[in-house]
């Protein structure tokens, strides 16, 4: 058995629910009173034996509020709850860093990879290239992992079930929402698979209350991103070729986060990140570079 310790939490992010419950399987009792409805629901329209990720376990939880992590652990069989995150170091064999508040990530995460810790870190890794540059080494040899789990979603996965050729891939709108920096990368990452992370040019008509991000591809392909922040559903991408439209709908969390979660299962066995380290680099330049930050 691997153990591993899960660190969250900041407000309107129940991944340290969700992941700790595909990991260990959940209290049905307990989970449908915890914060996210969301979780709850999609959590019980799935069988028993859909839960667990091979021989991981969440053995270990910390978040800033020792009533949350009660809870978290209560609804997601978590057997220890420790007082600071630094005492998992040597009572764990990798952490999952499950919060999305991006400044949070980097202080914890250089606690536990300095240590030769394996670290998973929700999306986005880092807003920042000084931050990006500290981590690829880390990312390269094996000892950290971040994505958004949309990339795993099924119509990308199976290039819509081999209808779609990415060769005839023209270009592709995307909208997402709310806030850039936490649901930017979701379709950033999505279409990943489908266009490829040769990223060369990205421009903004960014304004007050919204993004317009056009991310350019050495092919000449392009994707456009919308976001409003004061829009809080419609996180979908369309793929164009010359005579078709593929829809991708967000909406399967379970399926997406558990491919995630199963792909760092895999980092921890064999030492290398299912996502190659450029994929990953390329990705937060752009999300960075949608900032309006050069």
């Amino acid at each position: 058995m691997k153990k591993i310790g899960i660190i969250g939490y900041n407000d309107g992010n129940g991944h340290p629910y969700s992941f700790s419950a595909i990991i260990n399987g959940y209290d049905k009792d307990y989970m449908s009173h915890c914060p996210y409805k969301t979780i709850y629901n999609y959590l019980q329209k799935r069988n028993e034996n859909e839960f667990g990720i091979g021989n991981l376990r969440v053995t270990h939880v910390w978040t800033p509020s020792e009533k949350v992590s009660i809870d978290i652990s209560k609804c997601t069989y978590i057997d220890n709850i420790v007082d600071k995150y630094e005492d998992m170091a040597g009572q764990v064999d990798a952490v999952i860093i499950a919060r999305d508040d991006v400044e949070s990530h980097f202080k914890i995460a250089s606690f536990f990879l300095e240590r030769g810790t394996p670290v998973f870190i929700d999306k986005p890794l880092c807003i920042s290239f000084t931050e990006l540059d500290y981590y690829k080494p880390f990312l390269e040899n094996g000892l950290l992992m971040s994505c958004s789990g949309l990339r795993y979603k099924d119509e990308i996965v199976t290039s819509f079930d081999g209808e779609l050729d990415k060769n005839d891939i023209i270009y592709a709108n995307a909208f997402t929402l709310l806030d850039w920096n936490k649901y930017g990368i979701h379709v950033l990452e999505g279409v990943t698979p489908l266009l490829g992370s040769d990223i060369v040019n990205v421009e903004n008509l960014n304004g007050k209350n919204h993004y317009i991000v056009k991310v350019t591809y050495s092919s000449g392909k392009y994707l456009l991103i919308q976001l409003h922040t004061d829009v809080s559903i419609g996180l979908k991408s369309y793929i164009y070729t010359s005579n078709q439209e593929f829809k991708v709908v967000f909406d399967d969390n379970f399926s997406c986060f558990k491919r995630m979660l199963e792909g760092f299962n895999t980092m921890l066995i064999t030492g290398k990140s299912p996502i190659p380290s450029y994929e990953t680099v390329s990705i937060i330049k752009s999300l960075i570079r949608g900032r309006n930050e050069k």
